[in-house]
């Protein structure tokens, strides 16, 4: 595993940020609230810098132009792998089977770049168009390291194997390892991962603000941007001075913002939803929304019922129950979406929920 090992000065400040899923702008401005200095600051990039979002190409080539400073580091995520694999590595079989599965991509936005726009016929010839029209770019992506290793901390994709040896960890768990945060590691370093959304959490508390584990050495800084459907931009800083470090977040939300006209607090609070493991019984329809009872913890609240659906064999649910916030007049908001007469996005304090439409 390729490994960049990264001597700090006894003070310094370091930028991190995960999961950027091609929204270039949004990154851009992250950089800027987070006053970013090329010369000054250490800027780690952990990874998923492209797919997912609109603006793959230009993130990518972002991304590499900031890379040409000596502090500025990327590391390779799951995401970025497979554009690599789509240009080097994949059969024509398997190529095209990506393509069912993700029909918009990264390798596909720079084929159409140069007027290719299918791949079922003359398929050699087509890649090797695209890979010699986007060489730079593609080798950026193929030699970026797979973690970041200082004194005191390492910085990977989604996580490492329970070893000491962690730089023996398999890649599956370095780029795709999902929860790892409820993991542990006996490594003495703290580890620092995006990945998987902090708003999968309970301990988010319904945020997507990074979680701190000062116990198990795991910081997680993944703000769920282009996964989650109120997702955002996290800068993760890290302020050195000799051996002490101390934490700060500043991040950036997906769209624009509105401002609120009228104070809102519900008498209900969020109850934390397990995605994976919700067992959701419908007890009641209000409108557009169910009300229900988890199985699996008996807890019982609203949920909107188009953020339902049928796996496994039981009804899941991607929000956490009762995801309604509390706002006052004057207050910025975030608006990603609307259920009936409610409005569910970002509140300026990172609380994720719903308010009223009259609200806003």
């Amino acid at each position: 595993m390729k490994i960049e090992k990264v001597t700090l000065p006894e003070k310094c400040r370091i930028i991190c940020v995960s999961d950027i899923h091609g929204h270039a702008d949004d990154f851009e401005r992250l950089l800027k609230k987070c006053e970013y200095d090329a010369d000054k600051d250490f800027l780690f990039i952990l990874g998923d810098i492209i797919e997912k979002g609109s603006q793959n190409i230009k993130t990518l080539r972002l991304v590499k132009k900031l890379c040409e400073k000596e502090r500025a580091i990327c590391i390779q995520g799951n995401n970025d792998t497979m554009c690599e694999r789509m240009a080097y590595r994949d059969s024509k079989d398997k190529f095209l089977s990506r393509l069912i599965a993700r029909p918009e991509n990264t390798y596909i936005d720079m084929a159409k770049k140069i007027g290719i726009n299918d791949f079922t016929e003359d398929f050699d010839i087509k890649r090797e168009k695209v890979n010699e029209s986007f060489k730079d770019e593609l080798q950026f992506i193929r030699n970026l390291p797979f973690a970041i290793d200082t004194s005191d901390y390492i910085f990977v994709h989604a996580g490492i194997e329970n070893r000491i040896d962690w730089e023996n960890s398999a890649e599956v768990v370095i780029q795709n390892d999902y929860w790892w945060l409820r993991k542990e590691h006996p490594v003495s370093k703290t580890v620092v991962v995006g990945h998987f959304p902090c708003y999968n959490f309970s301990r988010s508390n319904n945020t997507n603000l990074p979680i701190i584990d000062i116990e198990k050495r795991i910081i997680d800084i993944d703000g769920g941007c282009s996964v989650k459907w109120v997702g955002q931009l996290n800068g993760f800083i890290i302020y050195k001075d000799g051996d002490s470090y101390s934490y700060e977040t500043r991040f950036v939300p997906l769209v624009s913002e509105s401002i609120v006209v009228k104070d809102y607090n519900p008498d209900r609070s969020y109850k934390y939803l397990d995605y994976e493991k919700s067992d959701l019984e419908i007890i009641a329809r209000d409108g557009v929304f169910f009300d229900v009872r988890n199985k699996a913890d008996g807890m019982e609240g609203k949920i909107p019922e188009c953020c339902t659906g049928q796996w496994d064999g039981k009804l899941h649910g991607w929000i956490n129950l009762d995801s309604f916030v509390k706002v006052n007049k004057g207050d910025k908001y975030y608006i990603y979406g609307e259920f009936g007469d409610y409005y569910i996005g970002l509140c300026e304090n990172g609380q994720v929920g719903m308010i009223p439409k009259e609200c806003i």
